[in-house]
């Protein structure tokens, strides 16, 4: 037999409080018919001190009991009644009763049935046109450690875990602005998934804004679990193999790209933080870059750059040169070459993709492995296994350096959506190069440059400022300047504010040098 929903979810599903002659009991009843067989959900009934009845309704495992029982119940018997004069709403009337930071009214019993269900009380009074939202929640979570996706030297080590309020937290802490802004939205019929979208007012573009909120209040689908779900239903084009959202888990650096004029998405149960809009600049940039010196950073940076070519043109380039151009390589390395080939069975692409293919399985592995077993499993199969295909003569160990450093490589870059799509694109290339070699691999080179600069995300291009070509902010996407350089914020953010030092520390030295003379 087929069991009719007990809540409509759609936007039209509203159910007003009820009043008039037994109010109390109809709103009582839909409390109860939509608590169903649900052992979670606590309704209890008792006795306000003026006689009235009164009822609250909360959720076992989400809300704090005893300041459930200490702030709603027991306070509101012990007092007298109160005086009704200027009496604006329910919450003017009984704000001396319930001792709770967070006191609304609400005309919506759904609405406030809803809120209940996230974790707070909700107080049903005899006679009252609205019901009470008390701001009780108590979910307990992981307390606030270190990213698990990487450490720095010198940086903040505090990530965000999965509870909204706590991220928003951790960002405010850094950016004690009233102009930052965090907009509440909801995602998901069923989960009804908080999402909070974050700026900073007078300095994010408000077309970057609108364009975000849109994009969020477009989706309608049953439940939201995480922001990748968000991510993907965000984006621009779906089918693209390139990242068009950024993020990430540390505080310092969403507070860093919410000055400079980017927009965060925080999604309730998500430690990882949207940032819009994604740019191939800001994903080869490290939290840490702006905390140490500048030349140090520089280097760091130009080695990142060339570490991203190396993961993806080298193995490429040995097959190209092993299969069809081997006269280009120097006579010693071309007789190496020869000799470590001698008895391997594959070709040179069926070689790569072989060794290639296998670092995959290893590396998905370890992941998917518990930790203690992980780290045992990477050291089985990148030695014993690595050395038995070596002495069976299945692989050469040319290709094995050639293939380690490559993964290395692509290790180096901070970002982990934007190393997953530079491993496809990797397989792109290889597949160029063992049809047409060296031409191949350009010609697969120009496809791929040619889908990274066709990407947008939000209105921006994804290549920025490369292409469009800005000589200031791609000097800097290159090179870390000195921070006492860092005078503007980034243009193809457009943010309404472009200055962000005001004062270098030049200028402060030189007032100084006057000033001692």
């Amino acid at each position: 037999m087929t069991q009719q929903a007990v809540f409509d979810n759609s936007s039209g599903g509203e159910q007003k409080v009820f009043t008039g002659e037994g109010s109390f009991e109809k709103n009582l009843a839909y409390c109860r018919r939509l608590k169903g067989k649900n052992v979670d959900v606590l309704i209890r009934e008792y006795t306000l001190a003026d006689g009235r009845r009164c009822a609250a309704v909360a959720v076992d495992g989400m809300t704090n009991k005893q300041n459930l029982e200490m702030s709603v119940i027991l306070a509101s018997r012990r007092f007298s009644p109160l005086s009704t004069d200027n009496k604006f709403s329910s919450a003017d009337g009984f704000d001396q009763q319930f001792a709770s930071v967070e006191l609304t009214a609400t005309d919506s019993l759904s609405g406030g049935y809803i809120s209940a269900l996230s974790g707070d009380v909700m107080v049903i009074a005899e006679g009252e046109r609205e019901v009470l939202v008390c701001g009780y929640r108590f979910i307990s979570s992981r307390s606030v450690g270190d990213s698990p996706f990487g450490g720095s030297v010198r940086a903040p080590h505090e990530a965000f875990i999965e509870t909204l309020r706590l991220n928003t937290a951790l960002i405010r802490r850094r950016i004690a602005d009233p102009n930052l802004v965090f907009e509440p939205m909801t995602v998901g019929r069923h989960s009804r998934t908080a999402v909070n979208l974050c700026y900073i007012l007078g300095v994010t573009s408000p077309r970057l804004i609108d364009e975000a909120r849109r994009r969020i209040d477009a989706i309608d689908i049953d439940i939201i679990n995480d922001s990748g779900e968000l991510e993907q239903l965000i984006e621009d084009d779906p089918s693209s193999l390139f990242p068009q959202t950024d993020g990430s888990e540390l505080p310092d650096v969403v507070a860093a790209e919410l000055c400079a004029g980017r927009v965060a998405i925080i999604v309730n149960g998500s430690p990882y933080v949207l940032l819009l809009p994604a740019t191939l600049s800001r994903m080869m940039k490290a939290g840490e870059d702006d905390y140490q010196r500048w030349s140090y950073s520089s280097f760091v940076r130009l080695l990142r750059w060339a570490a991203m070519a190396i993961s993806i043109l080298a193995p490429s380039l040995y097959v190209a040169m092993v299969s069809f151009h081997p006269g280009m390589l120097p006579t010693s390395l071309l007789i190496l070459t020869a000799v470590n080939r001698l008895n391997v069975p594959f070709s040179a692409f069926a070689e790569v993709l072989i060794v290639e293919l296998a670092l995959e399985l290893l590396r998905e592995a370890s992941i998917r492995m518990p930790k203690n077993i992980g780290s045992a499993l990477s050291i089985v199969g990148g030695i014993i296994i690595g050395d038995a295909a070596l002495n069976a003569g299945l692989v050469s160990p040319l290709l094995i350096v050639i293939v380690g450093i490559s993964t290395m490589a692509g290790f180096v870059i901070p970002s982990y959506p934007l190393a997953s799509s530079y491993r496809l694109i990797k397989y792109m290339l290889l597949g160029f190069s063992a049809l047409l070699g060296l031409f191949g691999l350009v010609c697969g080179v120009i496809l791929w440059l040619s889908m990274m600069v066709s990407v947008r995300s939000f209105g921006t291009d994804f290549a920025a400022p490369f292409f469009p070509f800005d000589a200031h902010d791609a000097g800097k996407s290159i090179i870390e300047p000195p921070i006492s350089a860092r005078t503007s914020r980034p243009a193809y953010l457009d943010p309404l504010d472009r200055i962000r030092l005001q004062t270098t520390n030049r200028e402060r030295r030189k007032g100084s040098d006057r000033t001692d003379a």
